[in-house]
């Protein structure tokens, strides 16, 4: 329970608003800082602010006939993959137009996490995005794209997008309800030199993005053509009694998955695996950040609760850096079976124990074996279970990784590397936007 003292002016300035989580955001005191102690624009003055139409939508699964669509969790992702495609004959042109996102752009999440924000980059130049983001379109020229992006993203504009929210089960917020937002104006060199920070961040997420497509299509290119495109196509076909395995879902015999499988390495003797045990969570306010599986595979993972120290799992939950991690618990379609690597951003945190730890040298082959669609669909193939699929660390042990070439484990190690510095200015960006806002008041 928090208690606070706030000034009568704020009750007429939200219209007499009686929710306290209104005013006790911070984002009061971040206007009247801004306000008083800097030269600032309008949020309305420097951009176009809207989102797109609300739309049966129309999904296909052949990426040559749509675009990809991007909901607001997926904007987050680190890895753009598994996202649904708009079809391209069943989207009337203007609405299309519409929905499209463009490089340079800043995305804002409005309906359940509140003011998330994206950084529109290269490779996410040209997909659509669903009504439930906000586009903030930089058209003046006294902004840079990259430094209204961090400034977005900082502590005291969050506090103020947050301040507008409202809904009690899904919270929401509008393009009007932020178009007062104040922005700081710094001088030119200080914006060009964020912007530049943004943007180079941008990127180099895209350049790894490319790499890593590379390495992940080597292992593609090795299958036989798949014919399946989903896991739920229809399959018949006839297996072995010998190569039962104890197993009688189909799912693991003929179809989609049974597709992927090639010769290598079984996963087990190339690498360590783990799956942490499971507790109860004790929250502790100075405790170990803690990161479910959602969290992990976000560009700029973020924990909301802390766990205690003294638990008796807490050691086999923390990770460190050069960890592959997969989830293991979930829907087939969703996040079970995709690959995080853990950077230096998350090292030593605690995280679910949903996702399997990976270790060892060949990381980078596992990553991005783990990263290709017959990858994926081998490691699927050892999930069980019909309600909530899972994959334990014995079946993940028995995937087989064939060989990648020196040179594309080179890559795969860019890539990696590339994401690592794309994390650092990205944060210090927005560091240095919320460093010059508080020295300037």
């Amino acid at each position: 329970m928090k208690a606070f003292i706030g000034k009568s002016t704020w009750l007429e300035e939200e219209g007499h608003r009686l929710d306290a989580s209104t005013y006790a955001s911070g984002g009061f005191e971040a206007r009247e800082n801004i306000q008083h102690g800097v030269h600032w624009k309008r949020l309305d003055q420097l951009a176009r602010i809207f989102y797109g139409a609300r739309f049966a939508r129309n999904y296909i699964r052949d990426p040559e006939r749509g675009v990809p669509f991007l909901s607001s969790s997926d904007m987050l992702l680190a890895d753009i993959q598994g996202v649904p495609f708009l079809s391209l004959e069943n989207t009337p042109p203007i609405l299309m137009k519409n929905l499209v996102i463009r490089a340079g752009w800043t995305l804002i999440s409005r309906s359940g996490t509140i003011g998330r924000t994206v950084f529109v980059r290269g490779e996410m130049e040209g997909m659509t995005a669903s009504e439930d983001i906000i586009r903030v379109v930089p058209e003046n020229p006294t902004v840079r794209p990259g430094y209204l992006f961090a400034f977005l993203t900082s502590v005291h504009a969050q506090a103020m997008i947050k301040q507008k929210t409202y809904g009690n089960v899904i919270q929401h917020i509008e393009p009007q309800h932020i178009a007062d937002l104040p922005v700081p104006l710094p001088d030119e060199a200080k914006q060009q030199y964020i912007h530049n920070l943004v943007v180079n961040a941008g990127q180099a997420r895209t350049e790894a993005s490319m790499l890593l497509r590379d390495a992940a299509g080597y292992f593609d290119a090795l299958a036989k053509p798949m014919l399946r495109t989903h896991d739920h196509a229809l399959a018949i076909g006839i297996t072995f009694r010998s190569r039962l395995n104890y197993r009688l879902d189909a799912f693991h015999h003929v179809g989609w998955a049974a597709e992927a499988p090639l010769r290598g390495d079984p996963l087990g003797e190339i690498a360590a695996i783990s799956i942490p045990g499971r507790s109860m969570l004790v929250a502790a306010e100075n405790g170990i950040p803690f990161f479910t599986g959602i969290d992990i595979y976000q560009l700029r993972p973020r924990s909301t609760k802390k766990v205690a120290r003294y638990l008796s799992g807490v050691s086999e939950w923390k990770i460190t850096s050069g960890t592959v991690l997969i989830q293991v618990d979930g829907q087939r379609y969703g996040l079970v079976g995709r690959p995080a690597y853990v950077g230096k951003r998350l090292q030593g945190v605690a995280a679910s124990w949903h996702m399997a730890r990976i270790t060892g040298d060949q990381f980078s082959r596992i990553f991005a074996f783990a990263h290709s669609d017959v990858g994926r669909r081998a490691i699927l193939r050892q999930s069980f279970g019909t309600s909530v699929p899972s994959i334990s660390a014995h079946l993940l042990a028995e995937v087989e990784v064939p060989p990648l070439p020196s040179h594309l484990v080179a890559k795969v190690n860019k890539a990696l590397a590339l994401r690592e510095q794309a994390d650092e200015y990205e944060e210090l960006a927005i560091r240095e936007v919320e460093q010059w806002v508080n020295s300037s008041h």
